[in-house]
């Protein structure tokens, strides 16, 4: 037999490809959208029903601009009219206009019939770059500030890392403290609170702030105030950075 215009020998591999292509759209994380190169909806996936807060009996026939606020459908449309004429994939990022705060990526392609496009929320991994570069700009404008050092504990409470202030401050080398607990080097008297504070900001409890006395190398002993905050990872805590100044 002759192959037709679909590319497919026969409706039964017709029938079987499309099949095929209704499975991996329900198995996608992302929100999927087809439209035709009049930008009007002809296919979407069940999260991007989700998205829309309504079925694809009701997407499917409607014009993009019916679908999306003046905002989105200007930048994503315009990608779309792009690759309709060029063939080419784009990938970009835009904020939601139907879920405040929240943030998606997009790649929008060549499509069957027209075009199509993922969109992936990227709301998690921005707000983690948010976090991540607020914790920098911190432990920058730290490390310029007179009498105030810094080290972070992993997540048993251990140092981990130390800056050099935190090592002129206690006389100590980075390889004699490494693996030590901060515990370890404060008055036996209060390890027992400090230990406690680690715990609780290990947890993610709020920060915690009391007054320490340090032992210095060589039997000396410096009193500092000691600010514990959560360090995070995806929203999980991993360890904790402590801010001492003297």
């Amino acid at each position: 037999l002759a192959e037709g215009p679909t590319g497919f020998d026969n409706d039964s591999d017709l029938q079987s490809a499309e099949t095929a292509r209704s499975a991996i759209l329900g198995h996608l994380n992302e929100a999927f959208v087809a439209l035709d190169p009049d930008l009007r909806i002809t296919a979407v996936n069940a999260v991007f029903e989700d998205l829309k807060g309504a079925s694809a009996a009701q997407l499917v026939g409607l014009a993009w601009t019916e679908v999306f606020s003046a905002p989105v459908q200007a930048l994503i449309g315009e990608q779309f009219r792009r690759v309709l004429r060029t063939g080419e994939t784009l990938e970009f990022e835009s904020e939601s206009t139907v879920q405040s705060g929240r943030s998606f990526g997009v790649r929008v392609f060549p499509y069957p019939g027209g075009v199509a496009a993922l969109f992936i929320n990227r709301t998690e991994e921005r707000d983690l770059r948010g976090r991540l570069d607020r914790a920098a700009a911190l432990e920058t404008a730290l490390s310029v500030l007179p009498g105030v050092a810094t080290a972070r504990l992993n997540i048993r409470g251990v140092l981990a890392t130390m800056d050099a202030d935190f090592l002129r401050l206690t006389g100590f080398s980075e390889a004699e403290l490494r693996d030590c607990r901060l515990s370890d080097i404060v008055r036996p008297a209060e390890r027992r609170a400090l230990t406690h504070a680690v715990e609780h900001a290990l947890q993610g409890d709020a920060p915690a702030r009391l007054p320490v006395t340090l032992l210095v190398k060589d039997g000396g002993e410096r009193s500092v105030e000691l600010a514990l905050a959560t360090v995070r990872r995806d929203g999980v805590p991993e360890g904790v950075l402590a801010v001492l100044s003297i």
